[in-house]
């Protein structure tokens, strides 16, 4: 019997050992499988882009951009595409008073072939044509001479302050050249093949370049008035993006409001570039931004989230669960959270009744889903309290498109140039393009922004 009981005793151990060797096996395999269902996601999962992520149209594959062009976050309304009734329409105007007139007549009869000088002739129509004569650069040449007065002296006339070198180029063309390079986005060849073929300018890209230096280091000052009245601003927006500079990627950051816009760049994407131009904060404003971190660390009146941001993510959650309709019903609450806005009048917006269903939808459990349903519910329970401000102060826009806008400028330039060579270059394009937006914003020409700031 004890022989028995210890020969089973030894079974026993030895498939113990087994058990828990068949465990880690398992528990090893359990491991692998996740991680190729991990692998194997990205392909079953929806591809994120523009419209249902915040990855910008120029990282988009091919196939992608080819959906965007037939798809979009705005819902089909009933209006036929085109033109609405009451739309002010547009024509080109004739001159009343035109530069040329070239008159067209007979002159002989096409009967009898007699001269018609003499006869009465009636204008029975009126056609202009508008063209712009080819320019050509006109050099202006300053003299100063030295005047002997009768007692002796001889006064001495300075030239003006333009005329520092012996030859020099104006305050137009200077202009024209930063319009062209910082506004229009043209690279330093064209500019140079533009000057030559139409205003028969031979200039060479150092000189654009030193043209645009020189510019840039005189929008400082402008720059920083324009900063200082961002920092007291009731409502700012902003927004921030990726940029290189020699080939090491940089952050442009850009702080806005209706009238004002302020660019800069910096090596950083945390608060230390936020610091060193807004140090104090902007404690009087509500801030219009993503949900990017370093605003919220900001000393600001309030925030204002993106809704625009949030419904591309919920348009991805959608697309990857056509199952479900907790997202669905999230996009359904802000879309009516803007209607509201737009139709209902200020005093008569139910802000307690939104915010009550919000609640209610992010007290519902989604754990059952995809894990990217409860990342996004956790990030809209962070900035719930940010959701609806654009409810309680008409001022302040439910989306951050003006800062996208303002900022988009960069990326363009980039295609074109592929990236700024020197620091030096990309702040001078930061400083040239707050003036110009600035400009354009409150209804001035941009050209004439920077002419002005070269006659400062």
């Amino acid at each position: 019997m004890n022989n028995k009981l210890s020969s089973m005793e030894q079974t026993i151990s030895e498939q113990g050992a087994d058990i828990s060797q068949l465990h880690r096996i398992i528990n090893q395999k359990d491991k692998e499988i996740h991680l190729l269902k991990k692998r194997l996601s990205k392909y079953e999962e929806p591809d994120k882009d523009s419209h249902n992520s915040s990855i910008p149209p120029s990282q988009e594959s091919i196939s992608a951009k080819a959906v965007r062009r037939t798809q979009s976050l705005r819902k089909k309304s009933e209006r036929k595409t085109g033109g609405q009734l009451g739309h002010p329409g547009s024509i080109l105007e004739t001159s009343a008073s035109p530069d040329f007139i070239e008159e067209h007549k007979s002159h002989y009869c096409e009967c009898c072939g007699i001269s018609l000088e003499e006869a009465e002739c009636v204008c029975t129509g009126v056609s202009q044509v508008v063209d712009i004569a080819l320019p050509r650069p006109q050099v202006k040449e300053h003299r100063s001479f030295d005047v002997t007065c009768s007692c002796g002296h001889v006064n001495k006339c300075s030239l003006p302050k333009e005329c520092s070198t012996r030859i020099s180029y104006g305050k137009s063309i200077q202009s024209l050249v930063a319009f062209l390079s910082h506004v229009q986005c043209i690279s330093f060849e064209r500019i140079c093949e533009i000057l030559k073929e139409i205003f028969s300018l031979s200039i060479s890209q150092g000189t654009v370049r030193n043209m645009l230096t020189k510019i840039g280091n005189k929008s400082k000052s402008v720059c920083e008035e324009i900063r200082r009245r961002i920092s007291e601003s009731a409502v700012v927006g902003a927004d921030e993006t990726g940029q290189y500079v020699n080939s090491v990627l940089h952050w442009a950051w850009i702080f806005q409001t209706d009238k004002l816009t302020y660019v800069y760049q910096d090596k950083s994407r945390g608060m230390k570039a936020i610091n060193k131009h807004f140090p104090d904060g902007l404690p009087a404003s509500i801030l219009v931004t993503d949900r990017h971190g370093s605003y919220f660390n900001m000393d600001v009146k309030n925030h204002q989230v993106c809704i625009a941001h949030l419904l591309r993510n919920i348009q991805y959650l959608s697309e990857l669960d056509l199952n479900q309709n907790w997202s669905t019903r999230v996009s359904t609450l802000l879309r009516e959270a803007i209607h509201i806005r737009k139709t209902t009048s200020f005093e008569a917006i139910p802000i307690a009744s939104i915010k009550e269903k919000l609640d209610r939808l992010l007290n519902e459990s989604v754990t059952h889903l995809h894990e990217d349903f409860q990342k996004f519910k956790n990030g809209l329970f962070k900035c719930k309290d940010y959701l609806f401000t654009f409810l309680q102060n008409l001022n302040v826009p439910y989306d951050n498109n003006a800062s996208e806008r303002g900022i988009r400028k960069i990326k363009v330039k980039q295609k074109v140039s592929g990236c700024f060579r020197t620091e030096q270059g990309a702040d001078t394009f930061m400083n040239i393009h707050s003036v110009a937006e600035t400009a354009k914003k409150n209804g001035n020409s941009k050209y004439k922004a920077i002419l002005a700031v070269l006659e400062q």
